[in-house]
């Protein structure tokens, strides 16, 4: 990299860089929390993930996006709107929530009061 000591993969040594920061995909958990990936990304990339890890990301949304009834068949296509994901998971957490009323409704047995 020009005007830097440091090559691209170890430019995070450099304290005095504000142009990267690590890449914030967690590998994997341990004991101590989890283990991010520390990949350099330029700080202006949102989210703040190396092209590996935003393709994966991008699998993960399409993925959960159609186990949740939206077809999409590409991955070049971009996702729904914001409103629609949040209108989708909204009508789940309803549908659980009446679908437990139900379950708690046939538990209560009303009780009879006898006059004496």
């Amino acid at each position: 990299m020009t005007l830097t000591r440091f090559c691209r993969s170890h430019i995070l040594s450099d304290a005095k860089q504000q142009l990267y920061k690590p890449c914030e995909f967690a590998l994997r958990s341990a004991h101590a929390g989890t283990i991010p990936c520390g990949k350099p990304v330029l700080r202006s990339v949102v989210p703040c993930l190396c092209s590996m890890h935003y393709m994966k990301a991008q699998q993960h949304v399409v993925r959960a996006l159609r186990k949740a009834g939206l077809n999409i068949t590409s991955a070049n296509k971009f996702a729904p709107k914001f409103h629609v994901i949040v209108t989708e998971y909204v009508r789940e957490i309803k549908e659980r929530r009446k679908n437990a009323l139900r379950a708690n409704q046939k538990k209560i047995v009303p009780k009879l009061e006898i006059e004496n």
